[in-house]
């Protein structure tokens, strides 16, 4: 399919039969977030520098990064400055694999002493023999600054443990591939790219709105879920913590969402 969203025919949450095990997400900020899951531990476009490119930090960096526990995997969903942060690399050993979206290994490999392990549209990775996961499509334009025709390959991830799966948005539009996604796997949480709140044709072609982000939340079955990409760095999609405080006031009014919505500032963890 030319859109990339086409599902394939198999069924990923089929493979364990492991019980869910307890589950721990930290939101170190923007869409690094920190995955703990049944002994694996998994950190998602880690991004620890003050600026990208011109634009700083609303709040200073409240997670240090020496502190990070034994990692399993790194995820990189796309090139943007603001996911892939090359200076942000020098906190992890060699021994860490870097999962990327195929065509990316240049774009970080001379960068890194890492393990580069690019991934295709739908292909799957045996991270330990009870853990699997998943590089899903996404819609975004990717790319790098310099280099703004290459590295354009963006993807999510999913995180398969037993008959339970996690997903891991990174940026996107919306379409349906959030249905799709809940007729592959169940989804028993989502972290979701939240990034501005407009209906401006522009910013929609790149992210998911507030409106987009809570229709996506319900083709993929409400699962539990967690709000990213705000708050962190840009001030250009309009106020960062007003969208936050208008999904305050949506789940207020909405029970079922109330109850699965779960806004965490930077450095603060939900346990399930």
């Amino acid at each position: 399919d030319p859109s990339g969203t086409a599902a394939p025919k198999f069924h990923s949450h089929n493979f364990f039969t492991t019980p869910f095990m307890a589950l721990k997400v930290t939101y170190i900020g923007h869409a690094t977030t920190l995955i703990e899951w049944n002994g694996i531990r998994i950190l998602t476009d880690p991004v620890f520098s003050s600026r990208v490119l011109c634009f700083k930090r609303i709040k200073p960096l409240s997670y240090d990064p020496t502190t990070l526990p034994k990692l399993d995997a790194i995820f990189l969903s796309h090139a943007h400055y603001d996911h892939l942060d090359l200076f942000s690399y020098k906190y992890f050993p060699g021994d860490i694999p870097i999962f990327v979206p195929e065509g990316m290994t240049k774009a970080i490999a001379p960068f890194v002493n890492n393990p580069v392990i690019e991934l295709a549209t739908w292909a799957r990775y045996s991270l330990s023999k009870d853990c699997e996961i998943c590089a899903v499509p996404a819609q975004h334009p990717g790319g790098r600054f310099i280099y703004p025709f290459r590295y354009r390959k963006c993807h999510g991830y999913i995180v398969t443990m037993g008959k339970e799966n996690i997903y891991f948005s990174g940026d996107i539009t919306y379409s349906d591939l959030f249905k799709n996604l809940s007729q592959l796997f169940p989804i028993k949480l989502a972290i979701l790219s939240l990034a501005h709140s407009s209906q401006n044709w522009l910013l929609r072609s790149r992210h998911m709105n507030l409106d987009e982000v809570l229709q996506a939340w319900v083709d993929l079955g409400k699962p539990d879920w967690i709000p990213v990409h705000w708050g962190t760095f840009f001030r250009i999609f309009g106020d960062p913590h007003g969208m936050i405080n208008q999904l305050k006031l949506k789940s207020e009014l909405n029970p079922a969402l109330k109850e699965k919505l779960h806004i965490l500032e930077a450095s603060e963890s939900l346990t399930l």
